[in-house]
């Protein structure tokens, strides 16, 4: 470390010293004077060294009593912490026109996938609803629906008179959507999915879940490829990271 920096060199030592429990959280570093001589350096030297410290939440400075060690921000960061009082999400299509051409409903056995979503028998029978949505006149979203059939035995009857699933639901048995979560990642779309969208074959698309309960149990279990050139997520928050408080930064 010959051409390191003193302040760096002095730096990653004090944060060595702090990972081994030297300078245990909540007790403070050593006085700039007591620092100046144990690493023989100017007072410049030190306060450039706690800065780093402090920019990476290791310290803080605290007028008219030291240094206080405090445990790094990133300990109490939650597990999904992108987003915190999520307040909103909506889907953004610009100004297009959107269009469901067809719906097709099938009977299959129902996957492990779709077996576990809708808390029954692997293989037991489903209904499967399968359309492509357009913005304006390109493919935007494959949604594939699939649904208890004792729930509503007789759906496939049905077929090419769903637009809106809920609605229809709603409106036909009088079973309403309750709760929902959903999931999003990002995909590389397969050949048939991109012959599908009229993309490249690669391409990155999302890919979303869906599991959504009733008063009854599960009502449906969704997958849904859709096109991120057409299809925005805006998601809105309010108010600060509750981790804020925990980590006692609003106190401060």
């Amino acid at each position: 470390m010959a051409n390191t920096p003193a302040y760096k060199v002095m730096y990653l030592k004090l944060k060595e010293d702090i990972d081994n429990n030297v300078y245990p959280v909540g007790t403070y570093l050593p006085t700039e004077g007591d620092l100046e001589k144990l690493f023989q350096v100017s007072r410049t030297t030190v306060r450039h060294a706690v800065d780093l410290l402090a920019r990476e939440g290791r310290v803080h400075v605290r007028q008219g009593a030291g240094t206080q060690v405090v445990d790094s921000p990133e300990k109490f960061l939650p597990k999904y912490a992108k987003f915190h009082n999520v307040v909103d999400v909506k889907t953004d299509v610009g100004e297009s026109a959107i269009k469901t051409k067809g719906i097709w409903i099938d009977r299959i056995a129902a996957s492990s996938t779709v077996a576990e979503a809708l808390e029954i028998g692997e293989g037991a029978p489903v209904f499967c609803l399968q359309r492509i949505i357009h913005s304006n006149e390109s493919p935007m979203v494959i949604m594939t629906n699939y649904l208890r059939t004792d729930f509503f035995p007789d759906l496939d009857a049905y077929q090419g008179h769903i637009h809106d699933l809920y609605y229809f639901i709603q409106k036909q048995y009088g079973i309403q959507f309750e709760t929902g979560q959903e999931r999003i990642t990002a995909i590389r779309a397969d050949y048939l999915d991109a012959q599908l969208l009229d993309i490249a074959p690669g391409s990155p698309i999302f890919f979303n879940t869906r599991r959504a309960r009733c008063p009854l149990g599960p009502l449906e279990y969704l997958e849904a490829k859709i096109r991120p050139d057409l299809c925005t997520f805006i998601v809105s928050m309010q108010g600060v990271p509750k981790w804020y408080e925990d980590a006692g930064y609003l106190n401060e």
